[in-house]
């Protein structure tokens, strides 16, 4: 078994590079370069294309497109060719893919009321992909495959089950840090492309209303997503350049509802 590990280990350590990336200022190791990021985003975004279905009005996409193409053009990655759609759904969210691909529901576009909220989200799906947080999620995967691997030759079934919780976890939706990154980068994004960043709190009442609308989910602790609250208060510190009482109290915990 340790033979095993070792094999798969130097495997995936082979394939990584470390790079700089300009959108979070940090020196990164990465498994996937940009060439098989567009690969793996095209063989994705193919597979969506046949279990979704877009919006073909003109006047919408050019509308989105047009935003979407203002952000790309200041964001911190140049070396991908970048695509938005808007999904025919009522559902009120938005999502992106490694390789540029920004997806935008009919549901949350038709409650939002102008350019610049449109520019907050859009702003925040392409900040996902600058700052190739769906890439490390993956390239964890790796390893939280080879930990998997070992707890159940370990015999250990409590382990092997535990790992399998924070495998499943891990591709289940993007840390609170990467939530946070991702609003932190549309403020500099949105205000960067000549729109208001603060009209991204607009669109995060919006989302708090819908999530009030939903069932009572587990203690903060447990999710994967900020509250709406937490994320106000990130893009207030970032748009102000300081925190508030109010925000520092959503951030803390101690003025959640």
């Amino acid at each position: 078994m340790k033979k095993i590990l070792l094999v798969l280990f130097t495997i995936f350590l082979s394939g990584c590079a470390s790079e700089y990336n300009l959108a979070t200022g940090k020196e990164e190791r990465l498994f996937y370069s940009s060439e098989r990021e567009s690969n793996l985003g095209a063989a994705v975004a193919e597979q969506i294309a046949k279990d979704m279905k877009f919006v073909n009005d003109i006047d919408s996409n050019n509308r989105v497109r047009a935003i979407f193409d203002r952000l790309v053009a200041v964001s911190d990655r140049k070396d991908l060719v970048y695509t938005i759609r808007i999904v025919d759904d009522d559902t009120v969210n938005a999502f992106s893919i490694p390789g540029g691909y920004v997806y935008i529901y009919k549901g949350l576009l038709n409650k939002l009321k102008d350019d610049d909220q449109i520019a907050g989200v859009l702003g925040h799906e392409i900040a996902h992909i600058t700052a190739k947080h769906a890439l490390k999620r993956i390239q964890k995967s790796y390893g939280y495959t080879l930990l998997q691997v070992a707890a159940i030759g370990s015999g250990d079934g409590d382990l092997a089950q535990g790992v399998h919780v924070i495998l499943t976890s891990l591709f289940f939706a993007y840390s609170r840090e990467d939530e946070y990154e991702s609003d932190e980068l549309a403020v500099k994004y949105t205000r960067k492309a000549g729109f208001d960043p603060k009209k991204m709190i607009d669109v995060l009442e919006v989302l708090k209303k819908e999530e009030e609308k939903s069932p009572v989910r587990r203690a903060n602790y447990f999710r994967t997503h900020p509250y709406p609250n937490e994320r106000i208060a990130v893009v207030n510190k970032t748009v102000n350049g300081q925190i508030g009482f109010r925000d520092y109290l959503n951030l803390t915990g101690s003025d959640r509802k």
